[in-house]
C-alpha cells in the first residue's frame, strides 16, 4: 500500500492565496507523515525547476509532477509521470495554461484544454468531484473514460462515494501550501492509500478502476481514518471514548473538532439542559426558526397577492377618480351650449394610449430559459422540445419584448405631446375638460380587492399546516387568527402600535390600510393576516416538559450533523435517562454512523456498551518530568488489548469494566441486586 497525497501546492499564483514556500516544511512534512508518493500541483503553473529540485531532495519516494487547472469555473488536477521525456513535453503545455491564465477569474474552456494537453491518456485526470469549486458533470461527461476517479473534501464524501456503485472511486488529499512557519502539529492527515507496487500514471490509473484497492488506511478491509500527525487513527463508523475524569477526554474531542475547521458538529457535555425561563424563550424561537419554511410555504401564495393589492389604487382613490369622470362628463353634456373651436377639437377630450404590459412575455422568458437550462430532464425536455427550437422561441420572445419596449417609448412620447395639448386648449376655452380614466382598470382593481378580501378571510381560519415525526415526537405547525394586537407583536414587530388596525381585523381592506397607516414594512404586512403556531409534542400528544424538550433539541442537533464531516458527542448521559438513551439516541447514532465518523465520549454503559461500536479509544493521563501528557489508546471492540501511538498496550477488558461498571466488583453487585428483584 502506498499512501499518496496527490494535490500539495509550493507555488502561489493569481489563483491562490499568497504564500512562502519552505523546502524544509516539505521534507519533515513528508517523514513524519510517512508519504510514499506525493504530486506538485500548482494552480495553473508549473516550476520545472523548483520540481527538479524537489524531485532530487526527496529521492526515498516518487515524487510525480501535475498542475492544478481552472477549468469551466471547476478545479481539475492533471498529473502526469515523471521521466525527463514526458516532463519537459508537460512544463510546455503548462506554460500554455499559465499564459492564458492572468487574473483569479479566469479559466479555460473544454476544448482549449483538449488543445494543449491532447491524449489525456498519458496524464491522471482527478477533478473537484465532492470539492468546492466542482468541476461541473457535464465537462467530466465530455472528458468520458479518462474521468475515473474524483477528489472530495472529507472522509464523510469519501464513504458515501465508496459505497455508491454509480461513483466515481475517491480521492482523498491534503490540497497543502508547503508555508513557512507550519509546526507538525498543524500538518494535514487527509491522505489516500493505493494498493500499488511500482508507482507511475498507468499503476495508478489501474488502481483507481477497482474501489477496494483505493483505502483511508494502509491495512485492507479495515475502516479507519487518521486524525492526528502522531498516527492517531479513528473509525470511519462509530467511536467510543473511554477514560477516567479529567483525563483528556474534552481535550481530545476539541483537538479533534479543530482537525476539521468548523465542519463538525460538536454538542459539547450539559448544553442541553435548558431550565431557566431565558432557556425556555430560547427553545421557541429556535424552534420557530427551524419551521419557518412551513410558515413561508403557507403564507407564499398569499403574500403575493396583498404585494398586488398594495400597488394597486384604494378604494377611496378608485372611486374618487371615477366620480370626477362622472361629474365631467355630465357636466360637458349640460354645458354643450359653451362649446367653442377649441373644446371641439378631437384631442381636448382624447384619452391617453395605454402603455403595454411586460408581465406575460417576462413570464414566457423565464418559462423558457427554465426549459433550456435544466439539466436533469435535459433528454426529456429535448424530447419533445429540441433545443434549437427553443433557442429560436427565446429570441422572438427577446425581440417581441424589445418592440414593445420600443412602442411604449413611443405611447410615452405620444401622451405627453397630447397632455401639453389638452392643456394648452383647456387654457383657451371655457368648456369643462372630461378627466382621462381607465375604466377597464377600475373594475379589474375592483375585482383584486375584493379576491383578496375572500382569500384573507380564508387565511386566518384555524387548521393545521404540517406535522412532523421526529423520534417519538411531532413538530406541529398551525395557523389561527390574532386574536389582539398584543397578539400581532409575536410576528416581531414591537416598536410599532396595531391597536387601531387591530380593530379593524374583521375587514381586510380596511385592516390593510390602517396597517400602512401604522408604518408597517409592506413586504412583511402579509404576515399580520394569521399567526402561526408552532408545537412540539409528545408521543401522547401533549405538549412536551423541560426534560423532554432536551431530548427533542438533542435528536435535532443530530440530525443536523447531516451537513457536517464528523458529528461528536461529550457524555450524552449528562442530560437523559437511560431508556430515551437506549431506544432513541443510540438508534440515531448508529444511523449518522452509517454515513459519517461519529465519536461519543460516554461513562455510560447503555451508550458505551449496548451501541456496539465500531472503534474503542481509551484516555489517560500522565504527570512527567517536562509537563502533562494525555495519551490515547484504541483498538477494535474484540481486541484484547488496545494500543497507543508508541506501541503501548493496555488491557481492553480492564479498562471497559472499569469505565462503564465502575469495576468488577460493581458489576457483579448490581448483577445480584438484578436477580434478586426479578425473583
Amino acid at each position: 500500500m502506498k499512501r499518496c497525497d496527490l494535490h500539495i501546492h509550493t507555488v502561489p499564483s493569481v489563483s491562490d492565496r499568497m504564500f512562502t514556500y519552505d523546502k524544509d516544511v516539505l521534507l519533515d512534512y513528508v517523514a513524519k507523515t510517512k508519504l510514499d508518493v506525493i504530486a506538485i500541483t500548482n494552480h495553473n503553473l508549473f516550476d520545472y525547476a523548483q520540481y527538479q529540485e524537489i524531485k532530487d531532495a526527496l529521492t526515498q519516494i516518487v515524487v510525480l509532477p501535475g498542475i492544478e487547472v481552472d477549468l469551466e469555473n471547476g478545479h481539475i488536477l492533471v498529473i502526469a509521470n515523471n521521466d525527463d521525456g514526458t516532463l519537459f513535453d508537460f512544463n510546455s503545455k503548462c506554460e500554455e495554461v499559465k499564459n492564458l491564465i492572468k487574473t483569479k477569474d479566469d479559466d479555460i474552456s473544454y476544448d482549449t484544454f483538449i488543445r494543449i494537453f491532447g491524449d489525456l491518456s498519458k496524464y491522471l485526470l482527478i477533478p473537484h468531484y465532492e470539492k468546492e469549486p466542482k468541476l461541473h458533470k457535464d465537462t467530466i461527461e465530455k472528458l468520458g473514460r479518462n474521468i475515473i476517479a474524483g477528489e472530495v473534501s472529507s472522509v464523510k464524501k469519501f464513504i458515501y462515494m465508496e459505497k455508491e456503485d454509480t461513483e466515481l472511486t475517491p480521492v482523498y488529499f491534503s490540497d497543502f501550501r508547503i508555508e513557512k512557519g507550519v509546526t507538525p502539529d498543524k500538518y494535514p492527515v487527509s491522505h489516500t492509500f493505493f494498493d500499488v507496487d511500482q508507482v507511475n500514471v498507468n499503476t495508478l490509473k489501474l488502481c483507481l478502476m477497482d474501489k477496494t484497492k483505493v483505502t483511508l488506511t494502509s491495512e485492507k478491509g479495515i475502516k479507519l481514518f487518521q486524525i492526528f500527525p502522531n498516527g492517531q487513527m479513528l473509525s470511519t463508523g462509530l467511536n467510543i471514548m473511554f477514560g477516567k475524569r479529567s483525563t483528556g477526554k474534552t481535550h481530545t474531542l476539541n483537538a479533534i473538532a479543530s482537525r476539521f475547521e468548523g465542519k463538525a458538529k460538536y454538542i459539547k457535555q450539559f448544553e442541553l439542559l435548558n431550565t431557566s425561563r431565558s432557556d425556555s424563550e430560547q427553545f421557541e424561537n429556535d424552534l420557530k426558526v427551524r419551521q419557518e419554511n412551513s410558515a413561508e410555504d403557507y403564507l407564499r401564495e398569499f403574500s403575493v397577492i396583498v404585494t398586488d393589492v398594495l400597488k394597486t389604487c384604494s378604494a377611496d382613490e378608485d372611486e374618487m377618480k371615477l366620480q370626477k369622470y362622472l361629474e365631467a362628463v355630465m357636466s360637458s353634456a349640460q354645458q354643450s351650449d359653451v362649446n367653442d373651436v377649441f373644446s371641439k377639437s378631437k384631442l381636448f377630450n382624447e384619452s391617453d394610449f395605454k402603455e403595454l404590459s411586460f408581465d406575460e412575455i417576462k413570464k414566457l422568458i423565464n418559462a423558457t430559459l427554465t426549459l433550456l437550462e435544466s439539466q436533469l430532464y435535459k433528454s426529456l425536455v429535448n424530447k419533445h422540445l429540441p433545443e434549437a427550437s427553443l433557442k429560436s422561441l427565446l429570441k422572438e420572445l427577446i425581440e417581441q419584448c424589445r418592440k414593445d419596449n420600443v412602442a411604449n417609448l413611443y405611447f410615452k412620447e405620444v401622451n405627453n405631446i397630447i397632455k401639453m395639448v389638452k392643456e394648452s386648449l383647456q387654457l383657451k376655452s371655457a368648456a369643462p375638460r372630461i378627466p382621462n380614466i381607465d375604466l377597464y382598470q377600475y373594475f379589474i382593481n375592483k375585482k383584486k380587492r375584493e379576491i383578496f378580501a375572500q382569500v384573507a378571510i380564508a387565511i386566518k381560519k384555524s387548521r393545521t399546516i404540517s406535522t412532523e415525526k421526529a423520534g417519538h415526537f411531532t413538530i406541529s405547525v398551525s395557523a389561527r387568527p390574532f386574536v389582539n394586537a398584543t397578539d400581532l407583536k409575536t410576528v416581531g414587530l414591537k416598536q410599532v402600535s396595531l391597536t387601531n388596525a387591530f380593530a379593524k381585523y374583521g375587514n381586510p381592506i380596511q385592516y390593510l390600510d390602517e396597517l400602512k397607516a401604522a408604518g408597517v414594512e409592506s413586504n412583511r404586512i402579509y404576515k399580520l393576516f394569521a399567526a402561526i403556531d408552532y408545537r412540539i409534542l409528545n408521543s401522547s400528544g401533549l405538549p412536551v416538559s423541560g426534560g423532554e424538550r432536551s431530548e427533542f433539541n438533542f435528536l435535532q442537533k443530530i440530525k443536523d450533523a447531516i451537513l457536517c464531516d464528523i458529528l461528536i458527542i461529550d457524555e450524552p448521559e449528562s442530560s437523559f435517562d437511560n431508556l430515551f438513551l437506549k431506544n432513541e439516541v443510540n438508534k440515531f447514532i448508529k444511523e449518522m454512523a452509517e454515513n459519517m465518523p461519529v465519536i461519543i465520549s460516554t461513562h455510560n454503559n447503555t451508550i458505551g456498551g449496548s451501541i456496539k461500536p465500531d472503534y474503542i479509544l481509551y484516555t489517560e493521563k500522565k504527570i512527567e518530568a517536562d509537563g502533562v501528557h494525555f495519551n490515547i489508546y484504541s483498538g477494535y471492540p474484540t481486541a484484547q488489548t488496545l494500543r497507543d501511538v508508541k506501541g503501548n498496550t493496555i488491557e481492553n477488558y480492564e479498562i471497559t469494566l472499569n469505565s462503564l461498571e465502575a469495576g468488577e466488583q460493581a458489576y457483579s453487585e448490581r448483577k445480584d441486586i438484578y436477580e434478586t428483584l426479578k425473583n
